[in-house]
């Protein structure tokens, strides 16, 4: 089993993120207790995506960065989005990544 107490900087910087932009998303997951699992994946799947881009795909990383933290670190605000594509609870750090065209 994958420990997912295990944050990196981008783990901190993700749940600071959601805290300030998406509190009420935070408040759902901390009370069923699927917080710290949901920021590991989404800080894995970031990382993985980031990986993908820069070095099998040879991307600038500035542009990889901007992508990859877009798709699950750094989710626009509640107000401006309140609903999300996908529900951070069921993240899964194995999940495929997504296809992008760039």
């Amino acid at each position: 089993m994958i420990e997912t107490n295990m944050l990196t900087p981008l783990g901190y910087q993700i749940l600071e993120h959601w805290k300030r932009h998406r509190p009420t998303m935070v408040q759902k997951l901390t009370r069923e207790n699927q917080l710290q699992q949901a920021i590991f994946a989404a800080q894995e799947l970031t990382g993985n995506l980031l990986y993908e881009l820069t070095v099998v795909r040879k991307m600038d990383y500035q542009l990889a960065w901007e992508i990859a933290t877009r798709e699950w670190a750094f989710l626009p605000d509640e107000e401006d989005q309140p609903q999300l594509s996908f529900d951070p609870a069921t993240l899964d750090p194995s999940q495929p990544l997504p296809a992008t065209s760039v």
